[in-house]
C-alpha cells in the first residue's frame, strides 16, 4: 500500500450545502443507538499515531434511517480531518439488503464530502469484500483518483488485518456474527475462492469504461453487494 507523503490539509475545504445541512442538524440527533451497537468506533491508532476507525456494516440500520449514522460519522471525523489523517477499516460482511444504500446515494455522498475527508484518508481497509462490492468500486473509477486507489486494501480474512494496526482492539469490536462468518470462511476457503473468482483479474480500465456513469448497474439489485449468506 502506498503511503501518502503530503502533509494533511488543516482547513476545511469544499464545504457543500448538503454537508452544512447535516452538520447543522447534528446537535438535534440522538446517536446513542449507534454507540451502543459499535457501528462506528475508534479502534486505537496505527504505528504512526494515526487514528483508526471501524465501520461495521452488519449493524447498519435500514437505509431510511441511515442519515443519523452518516451525521455521526462526519461529526466524529470532522475535528480529526481538520489537521490530521485517519484510517478506516470497513467490515462488509453480513450487510443486510434493507441496509444497503443504492449506487446513486453512494455517488452523491462522495461528491458531498469536503476535500479533507478524501485527502486526509490515509488507508481504507475493506474486510470481507464481496465480488459485487469490488466491481462497484471499479465502476466508480472515473470519479476516484489514483491516490484513492493507492489507499485501498482488501482483506479476505480477519487474520489479514495488518500488524501496524491494533489488531486485538479491532477484533474485540467486531460483532460475534462477523467473527463466526470469518471462521466459516477459513473452514471452507473454496467458498471465498468462488466469490472473488476472476474479480482481481478483471482490468480496472475495462470495467471503468464498460460501466461508465454506472449504466452497467442500471438493472442491478444493490443487495447483491452484500456477502452471500
Amino acid at each position: 500500500m502506498v503511503e501518502e507523503s503530503i502533509i494533511p490539509i488543516s482547513e476545511m475545504e469544499g464545504i457543500t450545502p448538503e454537508y452544512q445541512r447535516l452538520m447543522d442538524k447534528s446537535n438535534s440527533v440522538d446517536f446513542k443507538w449507534i454507540v451502543d451497537n459499535n457501528i462506528f468506533v475508534q479502534v486505537g491508532c496505527d504505528m504512526e499515531g494515526v487514528p483508526v476507525f471501524l465501520l461495521n456494516a452488519s449493524n447498519f440500520p435500514p437505509t431510511s434511517q441511515i442519515e443519523p449514522l452518516l451525521i455521526y460519522i462526519l461529526k466524529t471525523l470532522e475535528p480529526i480531518v481538520t489537521g490530521n489523517r485517519y484510517t478506516l477499516l470497513y467490515s462488509h460482511a453480513l450487510l443486510k439488503q434493507e441496509s444497503t444504500p443504492d449506487k446513486s446515494w453512494l455517488n452523491t455522498l462522495y461528491q458531498m464530502l469536503p476535500r479533507n475527508y478524501k485527502k486526509n484518508l490515509k488507508n481504507l481497509y475493506i474486510l470481507h469484500p464481496s465480488g459485487w462490492l469490488k466491481i462497484l468500486l471499479l465502476a466508480m473509477s472515473p470519479f476516484l483518483s489514483e491516490k484513492f486507489w493507492s489507499k485501498v486494501e482488501y482483506l479476505d480474512y480477519i487474520q489479514e488485518i495488518p500488524g501496524v494496526l491494533e489488531r486485538s482492539n479491532i477484533i474485540s469490536k467486531l460483532p460475534q456474527s462477523v467473527k463466526d462468518y470469518d471462521k466459516g470462511l477459513l473452514e471452507t476457503p473454496e467458498v471465498t475462492e468462488q466469490v472473488v473468482s476472476g474479480m482481481d483479474t478483471l482490468g480496472k480500465e475495462y470495467l471503468s469504461s464498460f460501466a461508465s456513469s454506472f449504466n452497467f448497474f442500471s438493472s442491478t439489485n444493490p443487495s447483491s453487494w452484500a456477502n452471500p449468506k
